[in-house]
Parts: C-alpha cells; structure tokens; sequence
C-alpha cells in the first residue's frame, strides 16, 4: 500500500490525514480511502490520553475490483480487520513515545 497522506486538521493536539491509497495487489492494483487521526488529551500536569484512529473505506475503484473478482466488500472488509488493528496496536505506542519525546524536548 502506498499512502497519499493530505493535512484535513493540523492542530498541536489534533491532526487527521486523508488519502486515496494505492492498493498493490496479486491479482492487481486498486485504490482504498484512509482517514488517519490521531489526538492527544490532557489527563492532568503529567500524563496525557494519545489515540490513533485508521478508518478505511471504499473507494467506486475498489468495489469494481472486488467485484469483478466476486469479492463482497463485507469479506474484504472482515479479511483485512485483524491485520488492521495489530499494525494498530503495534504503532500505536511508537507513535505516542515520538509525541512525549517531542513535546519534553519543547519544555
């Protein structure tokens, strides 16, 4: 997959990205919507909540591939979940050590 990412909000504590990705494929290449937001809140002087959101979604170009393949965009959908939430779950704590490193460096 090669993302396209373009700035939608830039904000110190909210930043949320867009982009119409390229999907490669065996069977061929494709392209799928992504919405990446992540946001950071503060709990108190200390510590701070840090959350990294991914959502998908189809693009006209990707429910004609799957089509042409008989693919349900359910299917796709389920298939690709599981692999989407454990890059997730493994980015999400490298993303927050970058903020906190970032932000102790500006104090």
């Amino acid at each position: 997959m090669v993302q396209h990412y373009i700035e939608e909000i830039g904000q110190p504590d909210h930043l949320r990205l867009v982009s119409n990705s390229d999907v490669f494929t065996p069977t061929g290449r494709t392209k799928i919507g992504v919405i990446w937001d992540l946001s950071v809140k503060k709990i108190d002087d200390n510590r701070c909540e840090f959350t990294n959101m991914v959502h998908s979604s189809a693009t006209p170009e990707l429910l004609d591939f799957l089509g042409k393949q008989g693919i349900p965009w359910e299917v796709f959908q389920a298939a690709r979940k599981p692999i989407s939430e454990a890059h997730n779950r493994q980015e999400t704590p490298l993303f927050a050590k970058s903020v906190e490193r970032h932000a102790l460096r500006d104090k």
